[in-house]
């Protein structure tokens, strides 16, 4: 499977995917009117009435730093199904990210977009405890994602977020997650957008070369979980506040830049040019 690569400036962003697959278009708050005159949907982002989606994650070389922006995140119901499952998964997509160059223990920050799930921000062990998944990274997070997951209560009849609950709180224990602010500069031509309409803190990372310019680029999150969100309006199914999560997606596309989805299929960007999306070449 090959590997969606990005310049900017002198910073290389590589998307490594685990498995594309197709998904009930519910599972992202739309059903098949909602894109069924959509030209473009087929054959990348749509597969008869489903949509396709990507369990992948992006890697970024910025300025002697390498980055994993949201890795394999919003897959735990499948990847964390059983114990056997899991650690099959865990050690399956560690296996795929060294194929393609980026060992987990390469890797120096994991930064997120928000919180859901746990994806592979940590591993679980066979004694239930929790650890890093890259082992020599920090994570960060919004500082408002934070202070919201934090004020969350466990869910001690609900197993995905038990375990969101408990590996969080265990990298939190550990002192290894830190937290930006809106506007924050990341790294050289990355920088954070606090935005929040998807939930509290949820961030839009934007890059730009180094040496200054327009963005390139913006990783939009789960603004949009699927490319066809960009033309199917306001969708209440997945953001508490639909229509700031519209204008804010908007407003992020209307230049043609670069959009980065974490949990778009194979090439996982492209960009929306008047109401048809292209995608990344």
């Amino acid at each position: 499977m090959s590997d969606t690569v990005i310049h900017i400036g002198d910073a290389v962003l590589t998307r490594v995917c685990y498995i594309d697959v197709a998904i009930p278009s519910e599972i992202a708050g739309l059903v098949p009117a909602d894109f069924a005159d959509v030209a473009w949907r087929f054959p990348l982002w749509a597969e008869g009435e489903q949509l396709r989606a990507g369990a992948a994650a992006w890697f970024a070389d910025i300025a002697g730093t390498r980055f994993v922006f949201d890795p394999v995140q919003a897959a735990d119901g499948v990847l964390r199904a059983d114990a056997v499952s899991e650690a099959a998964q865990q050690d399956a997509i560690a296996q795929r990210f060294s194929e393609s160059g980026f060992g987990v223990e390469t890797v120096d920050r994991v930064v997120m977009t928000h919180i859901e799930g746990v994806g592979m921000v940590a591993r679980h062990h066979a004694d239930g405890s929790w650890s890093r998944y890259f082992p020599n990274a920090r994570i960060s997070v919004s500082a408002t994602a934070l202070e919201a997951f934090l004020a969350t209560p466990s869910e001690p009849d609900n197993p995905l977020a038990t375990a969101q609950f408990v590996a969080w709180h265990a990298l939190i224990a550990a002192g290894v997650v830190d937290t930006f602010d809106d506007g924050e500069t990341i790294a050289p031509g990355l920088v954070a957008e606090v935005v929040g309409a998807h939930c509290p803190g949820h961030s839009l990372l934007h890059f730009s070369p180094a040496s200054g310019g327009d963005t390139a680029a913006s990783m939009i999150g789960h603004l949009a979980i699927s490319p066809l969100h960009l033309v199917t309006g306001e969708c209440p199914q997945q953001h508490p506040e639909p229509a700031r999560a519209e204008a804010a997606l908007q407003r992020t596309a209307a230049d043609g830049r670069l959009l980065i989805g974490p949990l778009w299929p194979t090439p996982g960007c492209g960009s929306l040019r008047g109401d048809a999306f292209e995608a990344y070449a």
